[in-house]
């Protein structure tokens, strides 16, 4: 293909990060790959992700940048910023510090939480995205959100003069319907179920409150928290072991997720700010009710047929904890049918065209200014 028919990614991104976001930007990478010249981890250009050990050196250099740019603007006087000689697709705002943005170029902005609650995130992580989002309204590129929420955010607080400002949810996890399930030893059989990085965002420590407050331990139900560590890990460390009936069992592969997912009496995600929220879908699908907050990206995952708590009430949260344990099976299948209904909008192939619009729209403007093939 033409190369003046293609952009450049910038997967920074992928160099110290396996969540969700980089798989995301994998498979749409991937799917979109004839319109996509190469792309570039910082300052390197490469076919794939560096090697473990390169990655996290050049990781460690970009975050490097990133932040000595934030903190002292006077170096683009000096060392410019990065301008790619074709449009950019950005896989996430925070490497927009380092270059010179275009009209024409495509940002992926997962969600606004730097911004709307700095306080869940580590000291300095404001600041970074606070200049890029002020490099973003400058230059006013093309825009891409993972849910109606974060562009809501976004309009609210930078306003919608964009050239684009699209949604491409992410796309459904199929793979947990038949593969293997591997049981997690000393687990009661009776149990609710969260999934999700574990710290201040996702507000476990109000759950475990309300788990505490709902009495559910005494009649034998016990609450499952497992996923990774992030900012606010260890009060929720500290409110699990003081808590009777709670178990904190960290990552999980997939096997386990699996298993976890078919025994659970419900799903609970009360998460003060969530980008999208795939682990509520996937509960969904494993034909779990979730329990989320009420509005926000959840509530747009799950529709309203989740059980919609105020995230800061406890007292809300634990009713709605044994609401999940309670509800029969009429009520449970008629949710669960609405809300399967409501995800299946989230597809593989709604994401890529989503994708593929926005680079074509950056292609043609960039080519139009361009005047046309060189």
């Amino acid at each position: 293909m033409q190369r003046d028919l293609q952009i450049d990614c910038e997967f920074t991104l992928a160099l110290n990060n396996r969540t969700g976001k980089y798989f995301l930007c994998r498979d749409m990478i991937e799917a979109c790959a004839d319109l996509i010249s190469r792309q570039l981890f910082w300052r390197l250009p490469s076919a794939k992700v560096p090697p473990r050990t390169m990655s996290r050196i050049l990781g460690r250099l970009a975050r490097i940048e990133v932040s000595f740019r934030t903190q002292h603007p006077w170096t683009y006087r000096v060392f410019p910023a990065m301008r790619g000689r074709r449009p950019v697709f950005f896989t996430d705002p925070r490497e927009c510090v380092l270059y010179r943005l275009r009209r024409y170029d495509v940002v992926l902005c997962h969600d606004m939480g730097p911004i709307t609650h700095p306080e869940l995130y580590a000291p300095g992580v404001r600041e970074i995205y606070s200049a890029a989002f002020e490099r973003i309204k400058a230059a006013r590129p093309l825009i891409i959100f993972v849910s109606e929420a974060s562009k809501n955010d976004f309009i609210r607080l930078y306003g919608d003069d964009f050239p684009l400002l699209a949604v491409a949810h992410p796309p459904i996890r199929s793979d947990l319907d038949d593969a293997e399930e591997e049981e997690i030893p000393n687990l009661p059989s009776r149990f609710l179920l969260t999934v999700g990085s574990i710290g201040a965002r996702k507000n476990h420590a109000r759950a475990i409150a309300a788990y505490a407050m709902s009495g559910l331990a005494d009649e034998g139900c016990a609450y499952v928290i497992c996923g990774g560590p992030e900012p606010g890990a260890e009060a929720v460390e500290a409110a699990a072991r003081d808590t009777k009936g709670v178990h904190l069992c960290g990552y999980v592969n997939d096997r386990q997720l699996r298993w976890l997912y078919r025994h659970a009496r419900g799903f609970v995600l009360p998460s003060i700010l969530e980008g999208f929220g795939l682990p509520a879908a996937e509960a969904i699908n494993r034909a779990l009710v979730p329990l989320v907050g009420a509005g926000g990206a959840l509530h747009e995952v799950t529709g309203d047929s989740a059980v919609l708590v105020d995230p800061l009430d406890v007292g809300q949260i634990a009713a709605g904890m044994r609401t999940l344990v309670t509800m029969d099976d009429q009520e449970r299948a008629a949710r669960l049918a609405a809300m399967k209904a409501n995800i299946g909008r989230f597809s593989s192939e709604a994401a890529v065209s989503a994708w593929r619009r926005a680079i074509q729209q950056s292609i043609a403007s960039w080519r139009s200014d361009k005047g046309g093939p060189g």
